[in-house]
């Protein structure tokens, strides 16, 4: 059986990969701190920690039904099932299988807009900064266009 690695490697502390794997499993700062015989306060800070919130995440996100290749897998072995199913009856709703690729089709689409944006913004392809600038020229004969020109020339003064 393969293994789905994660698309990247943590850079994490064996310490503070230790607090995070106690948190996967208990989900409690206290109950951790009371496991490892630290300090509330040490776990937390362990916790808020850029790359053991990484951790955690790429964790989470790889486990269960979380991970996506399971969920896809999943998902297909039950359209495989209503596809089974309608053969065998003969008969039967075409709206449930329609809404199940429905389903699945919106599922991958959410996925890759989520990869998309992802990569965009490792990229930084999107701008920083963004500076806007209005060139009001031509006099064309308004009111305002005539109230500047009287300003210059000093007219209305």
């Amino acid at each position: 059986m393969t293994q789905n690695l994660p698309a990247e490697t943590v850079k994490i502390a064996p310490e503070a990969l230790e607090v995070a794997n106690c948190y996967l499993q208990l989900n409690d700062p206290r109950q951790v701190a009371a496991e490892l015989d630290l300090d509330v306060e040490v776990v937390a800070d362990y916790l808020k920690r850029r790359e053991v919130k990484q951790y955690i995440d790429s964790v989470f996100f790889d486990s269960g039904y979380n991970n996506r290749f399971l969920m896809r897998r999943a998902m297909d072995a039950l359209i495989k099932q209503k596809f089974t199913e309608l053969e065998e009856a003969g008969t039967g709703s075409q709206k449930d299988i329609a809404e199940l690729l429905a389903l699945s089709h919106k599922m991958s689409m959410d996925l890759l807009d989520k990869e998309i944006q992802l990569e965009k913004i490792r990229s930084g392809t999107s701008p920083q900064k963004q500076v806007n600038v209005q060139i009001n020229e031509g006099l064309d004969g308004s009111k305002y266009s005539q109230l500047v020109q009287k300003l210059i020339s000093g007219e209305g003064v």
